[in-house]
């Protein structure tokens, strides 16, 4: 036969020792929680102040060419095209609304590029109107207009996927979107499109849409694939016309 355990008697004090350890843990998470949660809100505050007041500011295209001379060429490359083989993103022709609250969030910690870190800490591009000169700058450069492609097999599925999902936001040539931040995919290498929509779509890219985040999660990584493929494919606007080195010169009396 079984042998029952002997019960087993319980101290009051035990008792009440134990409950309130339990409260006293759960009134730390949620006090802990609470914090966590106010200084998300200060962050996020504080970067919307900050995207605010660069989008407010005049450009000054001058100062544009040089602090993109002084802190991104050596990475992004002289005509701002970067490199598809070390994955460093085009940025020429780039949304200039999406430039500068990119730039904020990797200051502000709510975008994780461990090598751009320490880039936006550097002085000369803390102001709101560096952002805004070489946010513009960028944005007038001619995209890269042989961007890396993938190997052109799913472009139906692409296409397809691009025009039920991505297209709302991002534009019907992948021109993105001032208004709303959307950066154009248009000029965008192959291999850096597939990796940040990937990254997007684990929650990576702590600042991206949540509709972003849902979206892209749901897809496989067959679609995945082929959207990038596609986008890395699409033309360039007829009107993009204008060498880089001829801003320098015409631009820099705007003060």
């Amino acid at each position: 036969m079984r042998r029952s355990l002997p019960d087993v008697p319980v101290h009051p004090r035990k008792c009440r020792a134990g409950r309130a350890f339990w409260l006293w843990l759960s009134i730390t998470m949620l006090v802990m929680g609470s914090a966590v949660s106010l200084h998300a809100a200060a962050q996020t505050r504080r970067a919307s102040e900050i995207i605010s007041q660069a989008l407010a500011s005049e450009p000054n295209m001058e100062d544009g060419v040089r602090l993109y001379r002084a802190h991104c060429l050596s990475c992004h490359g002289p005509e701002a095209h970067g490199d598809a083989r070390a994955v460093v993103p085009s940025i020429a022709g780039q949304v200039s609304s999406y430039l500068i609250k990119q730039l904020v969030d990797i200051a502000e910690g709510d975008r994780e590029v461990t090598e751009m870190h320490r880039v936006v800490a550097r002085a000369e591009l803390t102001s709101p109107r560096a952002l805004r000169s070489l946010s513009a700058y960028l944005n007038r450069l001619p995209p890269d207009p042989t961007p890396q492609h993938g190997d052109g097999k799913r472009l139906a599925v692409g296409e397809k996927t691009y025009r039920a999902s991505c297209m709302q936001c991002h534009g019907e040539h992948g021109e993105g979107d001032e208004a709303t931040y959307s950066p154009a995919l248009r000029g965008l290498d192959f291999s850096y499109l597939l990796s940040e929509s990937r990254r997007i779509a684990i929650g990576h890219r702590y600042s991206a849409d949540i509709s972003a985040i849902e979206l892209l999660e749901g897809l496989s990584l067959e679609q995945l694939t082929a959207v990038a493929d596609f986008a890395s494919r699409l033309p360039l606007p007829p009107q993009r016309t204008f060498a880089a080195n001829q801003l320098s010169g015409s631009m820099g009396e705007q003060r």
